[in-house]
């Protein structure tokens, strides 16, 4: 987000977003063309073309060590200026504040300099739009967006940007790679690798999202380029520069674009509404392969097998079942036996990549699809209702407010009981759920395989009707499938008869987490 070289960097294999970054190899132009056999004065001619759409954009700080650097360009005669959200959204990751927008300052090649507010910005696709202030009797010269389906690897590109601040640099190399899928950088999003570059107390967020339709290049990146276009050998913006692959933080030969689609797409809606709404399933999990086909005994190697559902989203109140049992896939506990995706709305899925783009390109929050899945060895399939892609998912924890313990053979030999699975209550937090809705701990404490246990609670066998084998399986339902104020039916055994109590869930105080 600086405009400083160096990047930390404390776990590998990762992207990072370039707020402060570009793109593209530094490869003489001449000693390139007469490689390739092309006029030498192609790129400087269309350097003149286009060098006047781009601009460099500032975002100023009270702590000059989270101030940013980036770049950007002109996308209509209206002062209108395309950006990556993350260069405009200087702050901690960790803070709620968006920019102050007084503070963001664009500034052309010719050293023109305006100030210019932000009307609207998606961490979910990385873009934003800038309005240039006091700019009427600027002549804007807008660059062309591309038809970005119709790029092809191998093609060359160009990129003008502002790398270490250098303005109006070019570089140049070529399409290497279509069809990449990297994640977002929404501010919210609660799970993922956590980065830290060296610019001061600025953190770049985790990641649960993701972009689909990503270019790939091999151009280098570099701090300073971020936002910055990426154009075709005709001038035409094929994608916005956002984020680079490296295991070290340096330039590795691959970085990524988001493409002209995207901006097609979302940008008009950004000016116009100031955000844009991504349709939401609400699910997670992992593309089926052999390993996962043959634990599970599926007929196909292909398809997306659901682990989790979002509480309360979408899937979850469509009835999408995530896995139920951990079993070892090479080496890794992995949740299976939850419903495999194979089509929506009679697309073919091989894996999440396929949902994404679909859901992108074509729905809106609201509108139904219809997902076949695979479920016990039968295909069955479930409409869901879409909803708005939260910028942050419901991860505060839910509880019951007891202390379990899982039964086991010697617990229900002492009890006299057949029931050897599920759980043993052995207290009740005063004023929790359960202890609201009457469940009973217990009160005699019995010494079971050098363990003092406390004996004579209530046991607990099933959750909505579901058979519960243990306190894992009880937290991952209520986890994946529930949220604070829902009603769950809970199954147990009092004094050795079946019962069943109603709970209504709460989030767990504060002071009681770890």
């Amino acid at each position: 987000m600086g405009s400083l070289p160096h990047i930390k960097i404390f776990q590998s294999n990762i992207l990072i977003p370039i707020s402060f970054l570009l793109i593209f190899s530094f490869i003489s132009a001449n000693s390139y063309a007469q490689t390739a056999g092309i006029d030498d004065t192609l790129l400087p001619k269309l350097f003149d073309r286009v060098k006047d759409a781009v601009v460099q954009i500032t975002v100023s700080n009270e702590d000059p060590n989270a101030s940013a650097l980036g770049s950007g360009f002109v996308f209509d005669k209206f002062g209108h200026i395309i950006t990556n959200d993350h260069v405009i959204r200087n702050r901690s990751y960790n803070d709620t504040n968006t920019t102050n927008t007084n503070n963001v300052t664009i500034t052309f090649l010719n050293e023109k300099s305006f100030k210019a507010k932000i009307i609207g910005s998606d961490p979910f696709s990385d873009l934003a739009v800038l309005e240039i202030e006091n700019s009427k009797n600027e002549s804007m010269i807008p660059l062309v967006l591309s038809n970005s389906s119709n790029v092809k690897i191998g093609e060359r590109v160009i990129a003008i940007g502002n790398p270490f601040g250098l303005s109006g640099s070019m570089t140049e190399g070529i399409i290497s790679g279509l069809g990449r899928v990297i994640p977002s950088q929404s501010p919210e999003s609660p799970e993922g690798p956590e980065l830290s570059p060296d610019q001061g107390n600025t953190r770049l967020p985790p990641t649960s999202f993701s972009i689909p339709e990503i270019i790939q290049t091999d151009a280098a990146i570099n701090p300073g380029n971020s936002g910055g276009p990426l154009l075709n050998l005709r001038g035409q913006v094929i994608g916005i520069n956002s984020a680079i692959f490296s295991l070290t933080g340096d330039y590795s030969g691959v970085g990524f674009a988001i493409p002209a689609s995207t901006i097609q797409r979302v940008v008009p809606i950004l000016i116009s509404e100031h955000s844009y709404k991504h349709p939401w399933i609400g699910i997670s999990g992992i593309d089926v392969n052999e390993q996962i086909a043959s634990a599970m005994k599926l007929n196909t190697t292909s398809g997306f097998l659901v682990i989790d559902t979002s509480p309360g989203g979408p899937a979850a109140k469509a009835g999408v079942q995530g896995g139920d049992k951990l079993v070892d896939v090479n080496g890794r506990k992995t949740r299976l036996f939850g419903d495999v995706i194979t089509k929506i709305d009679n697309q073919s899925v091989s894996k999440i990549d396929d949902i994404l783009l679909y859901l992108e390109q074509q729905k809106k929050v609201g509108q139904n699809v219809t997902l076949t899945v695979i479920r016990d060895g039968k295909s069955q399939t479930i409409d869901v209702v879409l909803a708005e892609r939260p910028l942050r998912l419901n991860i505060e924890p839910l509880w019951l407010g007891i202390d379990g313990i899982d039964m086991s053979a010697e617990i229900a030999s002492k009890l006299k009981l057949n029931q050897s699975t599920g759980i043993l209550v052995a207290g009740v937090i005063l004023d929790g759920p359960a202890d609201k809705a009457g469940m009973k701990g217990g009160y005699k404490i019995t010494e079971i395989n050098g363990t003092q246990i406390e004996l004579g609670g209530d046991i607990i066998t099933s959750v909505d009707n579901r058979p519960i084998q243990n306190l894992e399986e009880l937290s991952h339902y209520i986890t994946n499938n529930k949220v604070e104020g829902d009603v769950i039916t809970i199954g147990i055994l009092r004094d050795g008869q079946p019962e069943e109590i109603k709970i209504t869930l709460e989030t767990k105080p504060r002071e009681l987490r770890q």
